[in-house]
């Protein structure tokens, strides 16, 4: 990708779970939606509106902070669905009437996709339609072509064999003046991609990253973990790879899922907590790199390493703390109606470890730095610098 801006199509779809073991304990002796949402036919508007206001009543899980009254949104648009026919145009209504339903609601993984013709392929992401007219929005950005003129001679960079929506996962990884460490990778797949087969270079370019953690007689007296324009992924990452950048256990937030049909019927807050990999020290600080584009589990990462040491540098990140998973492990979550449209919402809620709530919100930067074209285009990466003097400030 060149380093021009461009605009992001879907919301982050890239997803994490947490404590899925603790989760699906509590589940299991939980009543489940036995409605079939694929095999039972619904062919008129009515029955699609019905199901659809339904299905996010009872699966959505972000009722208890939500400012949108659904039951005000049953009131107003029912009359409007009943008018419509199964034609091209009417689908096209309806589609308009899904996204003027769903535009303030908080979740920023939740998208829409349609599955019929003319539809086909279309998405509603009420969270980016948002984020678009926000002031100071910018669009996504590669600043892989802009960090490596600081890296020193010998860092590794390169593709793997594991994809999302058609971009291949990457990781770049080197020393800046030879005492800094750095790390960025475009998703989070990175111990399915380091146990992979194949033409596969991600586990080279992490083995240069862990070795660089453990050497004898360490030079590294800082750390930069870059995750701009990073959506997010798999939470097996999550101790993977900062559990090898700190120095014990600890508590970082909570989560929780529902338990039943009702729209609050919640289970109670579990731990989250990122569990620290024996092998290594976890000892030098870490910067953390952001932007608007930083989503999901990125986001969780910068609140599970944050620190008094360990400073967020850059933008305020997406917002999309809570994950989608898998459907039938939880009582919330993604759904479909018939084969009219797919529904992505996130499965569990997230908040810290101080009861801050960052969904629809993103988590704000310890050292604001803002997004600086001009200066991107000139060459000087104004985030990373930020951080470099960071580390070499602490030094003093």
């Amino acid at each position: 990708m060149n380093k021009k801006l461009r605009n992001l199509n879907p919301v982050p779809t890239l997803f994490y779970s947490i404590f899925i073991f603790l989760l699906t304990t509590i589940l299991g002796s939980c009543k489940k939606d036995t409605t079939s949402d694929i095999n039972e036919t619904r062919d008129t508007f009515p029955k699609i509106f019905a199901q659809f206001w339904d299905k996010m009543n009872s699966k959505y899980v972000y009722w208890d902070r939500e400012t949108t009254d659904w039951n005000s949104v049953y009131k107003q648009y029912k009359p409007l669905f009943d008018q419509l026919s199964n034609s091209d145009e009417d689908k096209r209504k309806a589609m308009s009437y899904f996204t003027q339903m769903t535009s303030n609601l908080i979740d920023h993984h939740l998208s829409i996709t349609f599955l019929e013709q003319p539809l086909n392929g279309s998405v509603i992401n009420p969270s980016l339609a948002r984020k678009v007219k926000a002031q100071g929005y910018h669009g996504r950005y590669n600043y892989d072509y802009m960090v490596k003129p600081y890296l020193d001679n010998g860092f590794v960079s390169g593709r793997g064999n594991i994809s999302n929506n058609g971009e291949l996962i990457s990781a770049t990884s080197g020393t800046i003046n030879n005492n800094i460490l750095y790390f960025h990778c475009n998703f989070f797949a990175l111990k399915q991609s380091y146990n992979s087969t194949g033409d596969n270079t991600i586990k080279q370019i992490l083995n240069y990253f862990f070795s660089n953690l453990k050497k004898t007689g360490n030079p590294i007296k800082g750390i930069i973990l870059d995750l701009r324009n990073n959506n997010g992924g798999n939470i097996e990452d999550l101790n993977f790879l900062a559990g090898k950048l700190v120095p014990q256990d600890h508590i970082f937030g909570y989560s929780r899922s529902k338990t039943g049909m009702g729209k609050l019927d919640y289970l109670p807050w579990l731990e989250s907590s990122l569990k620290h990999d024996p092998d290594y020290s976890g000892t030098v600080p870490i910067m953390l790199l952001g932007d608007n584009f930083s989503a999901s589990l990125s986001e969780i990462m910068i609140i599970a390493l944050k620190s008094k040491a360990n400073l967020f540098i850059g933008e305020q990140t997406y917002g999309a703390t809570g994950p989608l998973s898998d459907p039938d492990i939880f009582n919330a979550g993604s759904f479909n109606i018939g084969t009219f449209l797919s529904v992505k919402t996130s499965s569990v809620e997230f908040k810290g470890i101080d009861g801050t709530f960052y969904e629809g919100i993103g988590i704000t930067p310890d050292i604001s730095s803002p997004f600086n074209l001009q200066a991107l285009s000139a060459g000087k990466d104004l985030q990373l610098e930020t951080a470099i003097n960071q580390i070499n400030k602490n030094e003093h």
